[in-house]
């Protein structure tokens, strides 16, 4: 089977994947591919390395996977706020939308998004600049299902 051009992936046609697992013991693992090949610059450590930044996994809180500009991401660790908010009792989605505040702030034509998953299994995600999506799936589901997120107002 031939998949459609739309579904192509080229120099300009991909972006960060992150990436949140949670195994039947409740155990967490996060992690986040690099964008890379659009905005590599020799020598550069992107947020993807960076613990905090791209992603962040804690069992006491839940896990968290972010994509956006790396530069401006690795200076506010939201990954690692997001978890540390869940750990207080704070949802999923408004755990997202906290942790990207300050970079909005800052930042204010940042485009990026978060997806966040507490330690009981909720999921939630916030964008901003871009509708962002994102799938996901339980051992009740027979397959993954997309999850589309309009961006968050200033």
């Amino acid at each position: 089977v031939r998949l459609p051009t739309s579904f192509w992936v080229g120099r300009d046609s991909h972006d960060t994947i992150g990436m949140i697992a949670r195994d039947k013991a409740g155990s967490f693992a996060a992690g986040t591919s690099s964008n890379g090949a659009n905005h590599k610059v020799a020598g550069r450590v992107g947020d993807a390395a960076i613990a905090g930044a791209g992603a962040y996994a804690d069992n006491s809180g839940g896990a968290a996977a972010a994509t956006g500009d790396g530069d401006i991401m690795m200076r506010f660790l939201p990954s690692f706020q997001a978890v540390s908010l869940m750990r207080e009792g704070v949802p999923p989605a408004r755990a997202c939308e906290k942790a990207m505040r300050p970079i909005i702030k800052a930042f204010p034509t940042f485009i990026g998004a978060m997806i966040c998953v507490s330690k009981d299994g909720r999921i939630g995600a916030a964008g901003y600049g871009w509708t962002f999506s994102y799938s996901f799936q339980n051992a009740s589901m027979p397959s993954p299902i997309v999850v589309v997120v309009p961006p968050m107002n200033r």
